[in-house]
């Protein structure tokens, strides 16, 4: 007992005497501390530090595992390194979890302008969303905003979350790609799949080893030749400098049925036939029809692909890779190989480049909308019918912008 002081179990401080007393030592005055109310909080304060130090780390642990709720659906927290991509299968209404750290001093010590994080989740089928929480070792609950049986998805109410991919169904099938400061040391992901999936999720904090596509994506083509198919794009490029460059550009020519619609202007094509992400594009091909090195680029490349059938459409897409491995596909066009119907013309520097009329430019133009920095959005630009093709060799330029 210390008689006319402020004692910490009841919180007062004492009018006459106007100090706080403390077992060992005496704390500052009342007056000194603000007055009574301060005095109050103070011994608020001490009383929770000590509370803190008689509890186990037990404790500690117990208040993660109920933070992370309780869900049949969730599968166990997996590391994902820096640099590393993560494939994998997922069921429908299911979740992944993954812990991302970093604790390099020198990225740590870069300007904010330059320390930098890449998130990016690409499916290759199905439809799957991105959830990040920095810092607090919490996962992003999903299950807080999405009910699937129910049809119901609200992104205000989504708890734990500081990042997330759009979740109201107008990107469903669109690629996430989350560019953020690096101000934390750990990241907590939740990836959740609204049908069955296959998706590959990437983590980098060297972001000038990512390879980011030309001129938003764009890729022209046109028929040259009975069964030949003339490609260009711009080349990729690279922020920071200095950190990589492109080594080869992958090109695929996929055969399209009829059935191959686009079903949303935010992919190419649809979900069960993602064409304009690495994965989805790897998903329904076995290999690129050409491989051109970086060296025959300037700021433009382009190459011819043969062997087409006459009169058949093609989806055609590009993929640049780095020389650190990293991969990233481009907008994609979708073209009829018809002879017949198409005027190529020479635009000069041994380059050939697809004639079209106002309403093709005018469509181009107006695909020109300002980019969002934060996720992947497919800007389309059809001319024509279903896959575009009346009159000409019904030419789709579609693009999509980091």
């Amino acid at each position: 007992r210390f008689t006319g002081a402020c004692r910490i179990r009841s919180s007062y401080c004492a009018a006459r005497e106007g100090v706080c007393v403390v077992p060992a030592r005496r704390a500052p005055s009342c007056a000194a501390l603000g007055g009574m109310s301060a005095c109050r909080a103070s011994a608020a304060v001490v009383a929770v530090v000590w509370a803190l130090q008689l509890l186990s780390p037990s404790w500690a642990q117990s208040f993660y595992e109920v933070c992370d709720g309780d869900y049949e659906q969730v599968a166990e927290t997996v590391q994902i390194r820096n640099g590393e991509t993560a494939t994998r299968e997922i069921q429908r209404n299911y979740t992944h979890r993954f812990v991302y750290t970093n604790y390099n001093l020198t990225t740590m010590s870069l300007n904010d302008t330059d320390r930098k994080l890449i998130i990016s989740l690409e499916p290759c089928y199905g439809v799957v969303y991105l959830f990040v929480r920095k810092n607090i070792p919490c996962h992003p609950d999903p299950y807080s905003c999405i009910d699937l049986d129910a049809g119901y998805s609200d992104a205000r109410v989504c708890r734990r979350t500081h990042f997330m991919s759009d979740i109201n169904g107008t990107r469903d099938g669109a690629p996430s790609f989350f560019q953020i400061s690096l101000s934390a040391t750990s990241y907590y992901i939740s990836v959740f799949a609204a049908e069955e999936s296959r998706y590959a999720l990437t983590v980098l904090d060297d972001v000038g080893a990512w390879p980011r596509r030309g001129n938003q994506g764009l890729v022209m083509a046109a028929v040259s030749g009975e069964g030949t198919v003339m490609l260009q794009w711009s080349v990729a490029t690279y922020w920071p400098l200095g950190i990589s460059d492109t080594n080869v550009y992958e090109v695929y020519a996929i055969p399209l049925v009829d059935n191959d619609t686009r079903t949303s202007d935010a992919i190419f094509l649809r979900p069960s036939k993602i064409l304009n992400t690495n994965c989805g594009i790897l998903n329904n091909t076995d290999k690129p029809d050409d491989i051109i090195s970086s060296e025959l680029c300037d700021s433009m490349c382009n190459t011819t692909i043969t062997g087409l059938v006459n009169g058949r459409t093609y989806a055609f897409n590009v993929i640049a890779e780095s020389h650190r491995g990293f991969r990233m596909a481009y907008a994609g066009a979708v073209l009829q190989a018809s002879w017949d119907s198409v005027a190529a013309i020479d635009v000069g520097g041994g380059r050939r480049l697809m004639q079209i009329g106002e309403d093709a430019r005018r469509l181009v133009e107006a695909s020109s909308a300002p980019m969002d920095n934060q996720d992947m959005q497919v800007v389309g630009a059809v001319m024509g019918s279903v896959l575009g093709m009346v009159g000409m060799a019904g030419l789709v330029l579609l693009r999509y912008a980091s």
